[in-house]
């Protein structure tokens, strides 16, 4: 089951104002394989919130490592592409990236590298940029 974008509303009015938080607890409780979903309306925009989706359902009830398989090895299960990826094993795609900090928390996320296909990505981006401009400008 694919857990579409927690930090929604509840979709029926009778329905606990955190359920969607704790949905992802709730299913692996039931033995239920499941991953999170970000797709639907600006998606390309709202993927930067996939991790925090996870930092939210691991403060409603799953451990870390469910929430880690939650958009891993459960993900590529669901895909049925865990042959290639979703895990590190030997023989898998090296996609993966190092975060000086906790990847599910807004506060510390840092990715500071990034491999797909065990090609490293060039993480700099314009907002980067204008970051490094204006914090030189204003240090002065």
């Amino acid at each position: 089951m694919m857990v579409r974008r927690i930090h929604l509303t509840p979709r029926y009015t009778s329905d606990d104002v955190d359920l969607p938080f704790k949905l992802p607890k709730l299913l692996q409780d039931e033995g239920v394989l499941y991953c999170f979903d970000n797709s639907g309306d600006m998606q390309e925009m709202g993927t930067r919130n996939l991790p925090f989706m996870v930092g939210t359902a691991v403060a409603y009830g799953l451990t870390y490592e469910q929430g880690v398989m939650g958009v891993t090895l459960n993900a590529a299960k669901i895909l049925g592409i865990d042959d290639q990826v979703g895990s590190i094993e030997v023989g898998k795609d090296a996609t993966l990236f190092v975060s000086n900090g906790d990847a599910f928390d807004m506060m510390t996320n840092d990715v500071t590298h990034a491999w797909i296909q065990g090609r490293g990505v060039d993480l700099d981006n314009h907002q980067k940029e204008l970051y490094r401009k204006y914090k030189a400008k204003y240090a002065k």
